[in-house]
């Protein structure tokens, strides 16, 4: 593996410098190279994005030099695909940087977009959100289980369980939700248990405006459910049955509770 450069040769000077094209076809280790802006393409497929403002990255990497290289991978014609690193990436360019200093790796497709997806949940760079579709994107195109995507992630499989909730959220929300920064991922989740999507725009509204935490989101949720009213008639041959449950946590278990009760109460009177 080449010797990394120092930090000093980490800044524009690395223009000056000269590119030299490298041979991966009888090596599977990572190597650290300089390359040119030019040949570096970003991944359509990243998960992430939204880069957001990365000004007070490209100061530092003007001061300090690029410190974390830049992981990419050879595609086709001599180019190279980014694996992470999209904002270090789009802060070198916005400085006028023409060499950036890279890690080649060779990864099969499914450890692509894993290293994607970790990486930048890692770097707190994903939105909530776009850390959801990332996930849901993996499990269904390599079939994975929550289990074995949180064993890729190094999540657990409750979080993972939860962040896929996310998804629940109405899609007129999810383009509006998928670029905010100001709500918190819990408040999101709380969100998104909303059954009904005008009650999730009026909760995503309240979150917006800072007035939503996850107890109030509960709380309003609770009253939501207590206002509910169940109602059925079942018509037999021989019988109609009307049933009418006045609030309550209606879960089915509850259902059931109330049904026994009523028969057990029918067939004791006419015992």
């Amino acid at each position: 593996m080449a010797t990394p450069p120092s930090n000093e040769s980490l800044t524009r000077n690395d223009a000056d410098a000269p590119f030299a094209p490298i041979d991966l076809a009888d090596s599977d280790e990572p190597q650290m190279v300089r390359l040119p802006v030019g040949l570096i393409d970003p991944d359509p497929d990243q998960p992430r994005h939204v880069l957001g403002d990365f000004t007070d990255l490209a100061l530092s990497i003007r001061q300090h030099g690029l410190l974390n290289p830049i992981i990419v991978e050879a595609t086709t014609g001599g180019r190279y695909r980014i694996l992470a690193g999209e904002r270090r990436f789009a802060a070198c360019r916005s400085l006028g940087m023409d060499t950036l200093t890279c890690i080649v790796r060779t990864v099969e497709e499914q450890s692509r977009l894993a290293l994607q997806l970790i990486e930048n949940m890692h770097r707190k760079d994903l939105s909530p959100v776009e850390e959801a579709h990332g996930l849901r994107r993996l499990m269904e195109e390599f079939n994975l289980t929550q289990r074995e995507m949180a064993r890729q992630v190094g999540k657990s499989v409750a979080s993972v369980n939860q962040t896929l909730r996310l998804l629940d959220l109405d899609p007129a929300l999810l383009a509006t939700v998928q670029t905010s920064e100001s709500v918190s991922k819990s408040v999101l989740l709380e969100v998104a248990k909303e059954p009904d999507s005008q009650r999730q725009r009026e909760l995503w509204e309240q979150a917006q405006q800072g007035e939503l935490t996850v107890r109030k989101a509960r709380a309003a949720k609770s009253r939501s459910n207590d206002s509910k009213a169940l109602a059925a008639t079942i018509s037999l041959p021989d019988a109609r049955v009307a049933v009418r449950v006045l609030g309550g946590d209606l879960t089915n278990e509850r259902i059931t509770e109330i049904l026994r009760a009523a028969i057990t109460k029918v067939t004791g009177e006419q015992g």
